[in-house]
């Protein structure tokens, strides 16, 4: 089995007016433009078949307006009723009270995880009592919280954003019983897990391989199972920003065990599919 662990869709209402968004949503528009890559389920599905995905998780962004994260909430959510090999996530703006209400909503429907969220994590964080509820709603259903990361060193691409491992430790510290899954192999956090206190407050994190080819050299999976753990890394292409079949192609030199934890069961573990 192969379970892409990262994909994205957005419903055409939304694709087909980026510029409106752009004007809605400071999130949409710090990482979409008229150039950016964009598919619907249908999309996804296609590319599912021609790569021999069983399954793809699909997430959102960390959206900074309600109604946005609505429509997309809703949309990954019908998708994934309608095609069972899709497993849907949830996003939305952490600052927003309705947030709590649309976790319910999206929990009661089904939903396997939060994210993709793309903030900043600071102290600030812990007293809002927002966010703070939805870390104990997550906790108490046993969801996984997708959160991207940021590469402190090497080239700026849209939404790289500034959430590096120093944030990502510190958001684990501040939340250690929840379980996270960190995006970008946590922007390099997963090295310090040689350390033996990190490796041991990082034990709920997982890592995901999201747009690999772009970031890191193919070796990091191997690099990163030595330094982690060959139960904390999940395969993920990032599509549409990346092709499936060029992530694909980074892992053909995994031995059959690493490939069987990587494309599937540290996903099953991880998001309890």
């Amino acid at each position: 089995m192969i379970i892409d662990s990262l994909t994205h869709i957005l419903p055409k209402e939304v694709s087909s007016y980026i510029e409106k968004y752009k004007k809605i949503d400071k999130k949409f528009d710090s990482i979409f433009d008229k150039d950016s890559k964009i598919i619907n389920c249908e999309e996804l599905i296609e590319s599912m078949k021609n790569n021999k995905i069983d399954k793809s998780i699909v997430g959102g962004f960390g959206w900074t307006d309600h109604g946005l994260a609505n429509i997309v909430n809703d949309y990954i959510l019908d998708s994934a009723q309608k095609n069972h090999n899709l497993i849907p996530l949830c996003s939305f703006d952490i600052n927003s009270k309705k947030s709590e209400e649309e976790l319910i909503k999206c929990i009661s429907r089904g939903v396997k995880g939060i994210g993709e969220l793309h903030l900043e994590y600071d102290e600030s964080f812990e007293k809002n009592s927002t966010w703070k509820e939805i870390m104990r709603i997550a906790l108490d259903a046993d969801i996984p919280i997708l959160i991207h990361g940021s590469e402190p060193v090497g080239h700026i691409y849209k939404g790289k954003g500034k959430n590096d491992p120093v944030k990502l430790y510190e958001l684990v510290k501040n939340n250690p019983k929840n379980k996270f899954v960190f995006s970008h192999f946590g922007g390099g956090l997963v090295f310090y897990e040689q350390m033996p206190e990190v490796k041991k407050l990082l034990r709920n994190v997982y890592y995901d391989s999201s747009a690999q080819p772009y970031l890191y050299g193919k070796e990091i999976y191997r690099n990163a199972i030595n330094l982690s753990s060959i139960e904390k890394i999940l395969f993920a292409s990032d599509y549409p920003l990346i092709k499936m079949e060029r992530c694909l192609s980074e892992t053909e030199y995994l031995n059959s065990t690493e490939k069987d934890h990587i494309f599937g069961h540290n996903a099953i573990t991880a998001y309890n599919l």
